[in-house]
């Protein structure tokens, strides 16, 4: 006999739905961490513990890489039924093999030149806006001022120092594609789709945000997270393929990776003149991006 499921009615149960997703991911890769850091220093290795010490920071990058992508793995089941835009999922395959038919045919959505440019135009959101917000950040910190102020995050300060201990090449995988795959898929792919089966588009993507931005837990980035959460899930809204955030996601990770290593284009660039050209030049991208969907569905509909 089949199982009925009843409708989730009460704020509650709608809830439970949509945070689910997320507390799995949590625990999973909170154990996965756990487990990775009993079980590395205690290798049978000459020396492991000296080089477990010394190189901290980099093992946990690495390891917090390592734990994301474990725990995504418990979600890819959700992730297909929401990002999936063909209206089948075939259960009859392994979910490996149904994520890679996903990649294949439903990654990018409906392929028209409409949605190519789309594409381009998120992966330059991307840059301007991660760039602006940073630099945005930075001078209210700045004038709030340095030590003790509310922008001034101990934590932030310990998230950097592991960032970029790592070298260039590592910090472009773990930070430029292993994280936004991760991130996207959990936050966009799943939460953001989940909240939008009962809420409208403008209350998915802000409570997706606020829930992006609290998920990095502390001040300075959450407010970057949540803005960047809203930009995103507008493009993945708009687009209508996961592509979208993904390739925006990447494309700012790995400018701002790259930028934040050079002191002297960070100098450069972190003033009030580049804040207002950076956010005048996201804005105009964001506004040719919705220009393109709507041009799209006129296409698709007449």
């Amino acid at each position: 006999m089949a199982k009925i499921v009843p409708k989730r009615t009460t704020l509650l149960q709608k809830l439970a739905y949509i945070l689910k997703p997320f507390v799995v991911y949590m625990l999973v890769k909170t154990v996965v961490m756990l487990l990775l850091a009993i079980v590395i220093p205690s290798l049978p290795i000459a020396g492991i513990s000296k080089w477990v010490e010394d190189n901290a920071h980099q093992l946990s990058a690495v390891v917090n890489g390592v734990a994301s992508m474990t725990a995504v793995c418990f979600l890819l089941n959700d992730f297909l039924i929401e990002a999936n835009t063909t209206g089948e999922v075939d259960i009859d395959r392994s979910v490996p093999k149904q994520f890679i038919t996903f990649l294949k045919t439903d990654f990018m959505g409906k392929r028209t030149a409409h949605k190519t440019i789309s594409l381009v135009l998120c992966i330059l959101l991307g840059i301007t806006a991660s760039l602006a917000l940073n630099i945005l950040i930075s001078l209210a910190s700045a004038a709030i001022s340095g030590p003790g102020s509310i922008l001034d995050s101990e934590k932030y300060e310990a998230v950097k120092a592991i960032q970029y201990s790592v070298p260039v090449w590592l910090g472009i995988i773990l930070y430029g594609i292993v994280s936004p795959m991760v991130e996207e898929m959990v936050f966009r792919g799943v939460i953001y789709s989940r909240i939008k089966r009962f809420y409208s588009v403008a209350k998915a993507v802000i409570f997706s945000a606020l829930l992006f931005g609290s998920f990095h837990a502390n001040l300075p980035q959450f407010l970057y997270g949540t803005a960047m959460g809203v930009l995103i899930a507008l493009c993945y809204a708009y687009s209508g393929c996961f592509s979208a955030p993904l390739l925006m996601h990447m494309s700012a990770n790995i400018v701002v990776f790259l930028l934040s290593g050079a002191t002297a284009w960070t100098g450069f660039i972190t003033t009030p003149v580049w804040g207002i050209r950076l956010t005048a030049a996201s804005i105009a991208l964001f506004l040719c991006i919705l220009y393109l969907s709507k041009k799209q569905i006129k296409t698709q509909t007449g």
